[in-house]
Formats: structure tokens, C-alpha cells, sequence
């Protein structure tokens, strides 16, 4: 018992940290570089931080729509959402349901993070993606890989038990 409860917090704070992780990626960090600028500090665009923020620069002003801030708020909103769901489905005893969803939602944050990422560069043609975007990218493909490794590892077990019961009878 105290071991499961031991992994349990641990596993509360590695959730918690890498959450911190991606919030201030997403907050501190780069989200896109200019391609034709030397790779300083002023070709750096960041999300809220200084002049020539995506929010609050002049050259983003006609870019930054409803759906680009309902994706933000998505990106922060979702991974705390897929925890609580999470943990609901392991304390009622559906630990594949609770890392499928956990799976699932972790890859649509992906999806819709890429795609808003690619919306800025596409409608500004002189940016890529900056260091930002990718960090958000690890942590979700982290969350996503130890997700992918719970549902193999319950898919062998059971197709273990199906042939153990079919080798009995």
C-alpha cells in the first residue's frame, strides 16, 4: 500500500514539474525565429515577453485571431484535464481507459499546437519555429511515449492471459 502511495506522489510531481515545464516554455521561451535575421535576441519572437511579442508586436496584430487564443488556452488547459481524468479512471479500476484518454489528449494537444504554430508562420512567411514550440513538443511527446509504453505493457498482459487460458483448456 505505501508503495503505490509512494508512486503515486511521485508520479504527482513529475506530472507537476513537467506542467511548470510547459508553462513557462510556453510563457519564456522563443515561439518562432526570423529566418533572414541572425539568430538573436531581436529575432526572437516570444509569445508576451518584449516589443515584438506575437500578443502585443504590431507585425502580429492582424494574425493573432479568437482561434489562436482559444488554442493557447487549450495547450495550458488540456494536460491538467487529461491528469484529473486520468486519475479518476485508475481509482475506479480502468487503468487502459485512463491511459488511452491520456494518450489521446496529449496528441491533439500536439496537433493543435503545430497547427497554431504553423498558422503564424504560414501567414508571416520570414519566421520558423523557435525553441518554445519544441519544448512543448518533448513534453507532450513524453507524456504521450509513457502513455503509448502503459497501454503495450496491459496489451501484453492480456493477450498473455488469453493464451494461458487457451493453453489450459
Amino acid at each position: 500500500m505505501s508503495e503505490t502511495k509512494q508512486e503515486s506522489n511521485l508520479s504527482l510531481v513529475w506530472e507537476l514539474a513537467l506542467y511548470i515545464v510547459l508553462v513557462l516554455s510556453i510563457v519564456g521561451f522563443p515561439f518562432l525565429n526570423g529566418l533572414y535575421y541572425s539568430y538573436s535576441d531581436d529575432s526572437q519572437v516570444f509569445l508576451f515577453r518584449k516589443s515584438n511579442s506575437v500578443f502585443w508586436g504590431q507585425e502580429f496584430k492582424g494574425v493573432v485571431n479568437s482561434y489562436f487564443i482559444i488554442s493557447l488556452i487549450l495547450l495550458i488547459v488540456l494536460p491538467v484535464i487529461a491528469y484529473f481524468i486520468h486519475d479518476s479512471f485508475e481509482k475506479k479500476g480502468y487503468p487502459f481507459l485512463a491511459s488511452l484518454q491520456s494518450f489521446l489528449i496529449h496528441l491533439s494537444c500536439s496537433v493543435i499546437l503545430i497547427y497554431a504554430a504553423f498558422s503564424l508562420t504560414i501567414q508571416k512567411v520570414y519566421y520558423n519555429l523557435g525553441f518554445g514550440v519544441y519544448l512543448c513538443l518533448l513534453i507532450y511527446m513524453v507524456h504521450m511515449y509513457s502513455d503509448l509504453k502503459d497501454l503495450r505493457k496491459m496489451i501484453e498482459q492480456r493477450n498473455s492471459l488469453t493464451e494461458e487460458n487457451q493453453a489450459t483448456e
